[in-house]
């Protein structure tokens, strides 16, 4: 009970002050809340404390405003993927581990939908500056398969030349995997770097030659041994056009969430009238000092 008495007043204290635009102390906060070990805690420490510590939830708050704006949000896709998390996570016995992590599901409900309409906003972001980011980050949507040997890779692209399809063509010649579609940028660095060769060096679709991969490392007898991978790609596409929501998706997963912050910090132009929290959050934002 005492604990709740202490929150609420310090919620009262703080609630009390925060509209006086640049007013950042209490006219009797040098009143002594409470005395410790070398400690004297007024309400001034109080009040301070209390607008500092808040200041991601208050620029997480006013970025989901900002979000859910957006023409095209769908909040209620976004609750619903919301409370399946949640429902999957309770039937597996986490809610204990949330509680503990977040202080209550609510909290950690309100903290995943805020990270969707965070990345709903990096979606927005990408979609401004999208013709600049395709240029730069050159998308491309396709299959890759790799192989140990080369008679394997050659045998797959005689097997889709003769009609098989390409993911059955490489499974069936021993493919370390089985290729899916996927778009991939110049900067994936899951690709190897001949294969990036190759994409920046042609404008072909369909199948491309055997490209290799050769790396060295050090033998047990301490000579050195060249491994080489051999690569097949199927670039299905090159125009962005006809994958566009799918390099929207991929780029934004990429993009710095502290320049998506701060460019629709800066965009609505958002402006803080307390003086100690519009120094912390200047602190966090450049684009706000």
């Amino acid at each position: 009970m005492k604990k709740i008495i202490i929150v609420l007043f310090a919620l009262l204290l703080l609630a009390g002050c925060s509209n006086n635009n640049h007013y950042s102390y209490l006219s009797d906060g040098d009143d002594v809340l409470f005395t410790g070990p070398n400690t004297t805690y007024t309400k001034n420490d109080l009040y301070k404390s209390l607008k500092l510590s808040n200041t991601s939830g208050i620029s997480s708050d006013i970025l989901d405003q900002i979000a859910m704006g957006l023409e095209g949000i769908d909040m209620e896709q976004i609750n619903a993927d919301a409370d399946s998390l949640i429902e999957t996570y309770q039937s597996m016995g986490y809610e204990s581990y949330i509680i503990a992590s977040y202080g209550s599901v609510e909290a950690y409900r309100k903290s995943y939908v805020s990270s969707l309409l965070l990345n709903e906003l990096s979606k927005e972001y990408v979609k401004l500056d999208f013709d600049h980011l395709v240029e730069e980050k050159k998308p491309v949507k396709m299959q890759v398969a790799s192989f140990a040997s080369l008679e394997d890779a050659e045998k797959c692209i005689e097997d889709v030349k003769g009609g098989s399809t390409f993911d059955m063509a490489a499974v069936n010649n021993n493919a370390d995997s089985a290729p899916v579609s996927s778009v991939y940028t110049d900067d994936d660095t899951t690709l190897a770097f001949e294969v990036k060769d190759y994409l920046n060096s042609n404008e072909n679709t369909g199948l491309s030659s055997v490209i290799v991969n050769t790396t060295t490392t050090q033998g047990t007898d301490g000579t050195a041994v060249e491994n080489n991978t051999y690569y097949v790609l199927n670039v299905e596409s090159r125009d962005v056009e006809e994958f566009k929501d799918d390099v929207i998706t991929l780029l934004a997963s990429e993009v710095s969430t502290d320049d998506v912050k701060d460019y629709f910090l800066s965009s609505h132009k958002i402006e803080f009238f307390d003086q100690d929290l519009y120094k912390n959050m200047s602190s966090l934002y450049e684009v706000l000092k």
